[in-house]
Formats: C-alpha cells, structure tokens, sequence
C-alpha cells in the first residue's frame, strides 16, 4: 500500500498543477479579451459623441451594445469557472484545485472558446465599420 501512495501523491500534484496552469491560461485570455473590449467600446464611444448621423450612431450603439454584453459573459465565466468566489479581484492566486468545479477544464474550454469566437465575430464587425468610417476620412 506504501508503494501506491507516492504514485496518487504525485498524479494528485501534477493533476493540481495542470489544474493551476489551465485556469492561468483562461484567465490570461480573459484579460486579453477584455482589454480589447475596452479600446473598441472607446471607439464607438467617440463615434457616438461626436456624430450625429443616424446610421452611423445606429451601427456604434449596436456594436457597443453587443461588446457590453459580451463582457458581462466573460465576466460570469470569470467569476463562475475560474476564480473562487464572487468577489474574484483581477489578479486572484491560483485557485484550490481541489474543488470539483476546477476540475471541469473542458467546461472552461467549451465555454472561453464559445466566447473567444462570438467576440471575432463581433470584433470583425466593428472593425469593418471602423475601417469604413476611415476610408470615409470620419476617424
């Protein structure tokens, strides 16, 4: 029975540490994400402050719109799949891997990869309509 025990001990660390390693990974992939949110949505901030044309605000808005509520997601699997508790600051230690809910990378996968595409999809959208607002010399 000796002779088993270092074995699970050692499957249990590394288990644990590819736990940690994943959770570091999304939670990196998070930030990126947000951070870019954050300079579209300032973007079409400007947009929407400083035009008046209908179609131009209409399209700003919708893009915005779509970003907060994107970011609102990656806020729930922030708080729900990667970090403990509600409270989660930015920069949370590693989490005890020891919870079943750390266990589930594939979830967190699942999930970040479902977010991680509809933001291309959002991304690709806003950035053609700021790219033709610059070849319309309005940025």
């Amino acid at each position: 029975m000796n002779s088993i025990t270092p074995i699970h001990s050692s499957l249990l660390i590394e288990t644990t540490n590819t736990c940690h390693q994943d959770h570091q990974h999304w939670q990196q992939i998070i930030r990126q994400q947000e951070e870019e949110i954050r300079q579209l949505r300032s973007l079409l901030l400007e947009i929407m402050n400083q035009y008046n044309c209908r179609s131009l605000r209409h399209d700003a808005v919708d893009y915005y719109r779509d970003l907060n509520h994107l970011q609102s997601k990656l806020d729930r699997l922030n708080r729900d799949m990667i970090c403990e508790g509600v409270d989660c600051p930015a920069d949370t230690h590693q989490p005890a891997c020891t919870n079943t809910r750390f266990g589930l990378s594939a979830t967190i996968e699942r999930h970040a990869t479902m977010l991680v595409s509809e933001f291309s999809r959002i991304k690709d959208g806003c950035l053609q309509f700021l790219s033709g607002m610059m070849s319309l010399n309005m940025l």
